[in-house]
C-alpha cells in the first residue's frame, strides 16, 4: 500500500507563507502611503503655481497691496508645506525600502522551505518507486518459481 508524502516542516512553511503575505501587505501599504504623499506634494505645488499666477494678475490689475501681500504669504506657506512634504517623503521612502527588504527576506525564507519540500517529495517518490520495483521483482521471482514448480510437477506426473 502506497504511503502519502508528508512534509514534517509543513507548519513552519505555512507560518512563513503567512508572514510573507503580511510583509507583502505591509509593503503595499507603505507604497500606498508614499504615493499619497507624492500626490499631495504635487497638489501643493500646483496650488502654489496658481497663486503665483494670481500674484502676476494682481500686479497687472494694480490690486491693493493687502491682496498681493496675502497671496505672497500663502505662497510662502505652501512652500513650507512642500518642504515638510519632502521631509515626510524621505522618511516614507526609507520605510518602503525597509519593508521591501523585509518582504525579500520573507520570500527567500519561504522559497527555501518550498524548495526543501519539493526535494523531499522527489526523494519520497524515488523511494516509493524503488520499493514498488522491489515488490514487483519479488512477485516476478515468486511467479517464476511457481511456474517452474508447476512444470516439474506436470513433467513428473506424465
Amino acid at each position: 500500500m502506497a504511503r502519502r508524502f508528508r512534509f514534517n516542516l509543513e507548519a513552519v512553511l505555512r507560518y512563513r507563507q503567512i508572514m510573507e503575505d503580511r510583509r507583502r501587505r505591509d509593503f503595499a501599504e507603505a507604497n500606498r502611503v508614499a504615493e499619497g504623499e507624492r500626490v499631495h506634494r504635487e497638489d501643493l505645488r500646483h496650488e502654489r503655481e496658481e497663486i503665483q499666477d494670481e500674484i502676476v494678475r494682481l500686479y497687472d490689475e494694480q490690486a491693493p497691496f493687502q491682496a498681493i501681500r496675502d497671496s505672497y504669504h500663502l505662497t510662502n506657506q505652501l512652500e513650507g508645506e512642500v518642504i515638510a512634504s519632502l521631509n515626510r517623503q524621505r522618511r516614507l521612502d526609507q520605510e518602503v525600502d525597509e519593508r521591501r527588504k523585509n518582504l525579500i527576506q520573507a520570500r527567500q525564507e519561504t522559497r527555501m522551505l518550498e524548495t526543501l519540500k519539493e526535494r523531499r517529495r522527489e526523494e519520497f517518490v524515488k523511494e516509493q518507486d524503488r520499493l514498488d520495483q522491489t515488490l514487483l521483482d519479488e512477485l516476478s521471482i515468486q511467479a517464476r518459481g511457481r511456474m517452474l514448480r508447476e512444470r516439474r510437477t506436470a513433467g513428473g506426473e506424465e
